[in-house]
């Protein structure tokens, strides 16, 4: 797999998500690349600072965790200073974006869009308190229009971690519901090979299907496209909190 790029602003959500981007790291055996993104004013304060001074400050203990691993490499904020998000991807070879956020859907979408606006790769998105622990990986699509690079990047990395992984095929608003011998018959043409498993969804109310997969179906790491309709399923509750779904980690793809 290429590289793991961790987009950080020194805030305490985005320190989870590296480590979080650790621990990923050395299950799929690749490099993690560390962008420091704070804002200008703040990074001419530091400037006589390296990011590496930065993150050995004590409210982030990942620095010490990790000392001596070649495979965590940080960048600091002079270097990436001017570079559009497409140019770092490209010059450093990034397969993988990772992003720690917190708070409301509504904070959350807002941390997420101009990442998603602007890239190319998946973004992984880590609430605080994620597990590490990931064992049934599941993607949220309508079959007839699930993305053949979506399956093969999720079956590959459910292969590599050595974890489950389905395809649960959410009917489009509007279009009729598939009977299962049909999804079966597509899912075997489309993606014949793939590891994952296929499960034919009957519920249209995607909120309502992100709760029973998460809390009956046991779906701990969630992979989606980048439509508000779905993502809105993942995060637009009342009350993100008391949701078991608001800690597990959501990797979106650019559609």
């Amino acid at each position: 797999m290429k590289a793991i790029l961790v987009v950080h602003n020194l805030k305490k959500e985005s320190n989870y998500a590296l480590t979080y981007a650790g621990n990923l790291g050395d299950k799929l055996k690749t490099k993690v690349i560390v962008m420091n993104t704070v804002p200008e004013p703040m990074s001419v304060q530091q400037s006589d600072a390296t990011t590496q001074d930065i993150f050995d400050d004590e409210d982030f203990s990942f620095k010490d965790q990790n000392k001596g691993t070649e495979k965590i490499v940080f960048l600091n904020y002079l270097d990436t200073l001017g570079m559009s998000l497409h140019a770092s991807i490209a010059k450093y070879d990034i397969g993988l974006i990772i992003k720690g956020v917190s708070g409301t859907a509504r904070e959350i979408n807002e941390q997420l869009v101009p990442v998603l606006n602007h890239s190319c790769c998946p973004l992984l998105a880590v609430p605080e308190g994620a597990s590490f622990n990931i064992t049934n990986m599941g993607y949220l699509a309508d079959l007839r229009y699930a993305k053949k690079d979506i399956v093969s990047f999720l079956s590959k990395t459910s292969e590599a971690m050595g974890v489950k992984a389905s395809l649960f095929n959410i009917t489009e608003s509007g279009l009729p519901h598939m009977h299962n011998d049909y999804a079966d018959a597509v899912f075997r043409q489309m993606f014949a090979g793939s590891r994952l498993n296929l499960v034919n969804i009957k519920e249209r109310n995607i909120m309502k299907t992100v709760d029973v997969l998460a809390n009956i179906m046991r779906v701990d790491f969630f992979v989606l496209s980048n439509r508000s309709s779905q993502l809105n399923g993942l995060w637009d509750w009342e009350n993100m909190e008391n949701e078991e779904h608001a800690h597990l980690p959501a990797l979106i793809f650019p559609c």
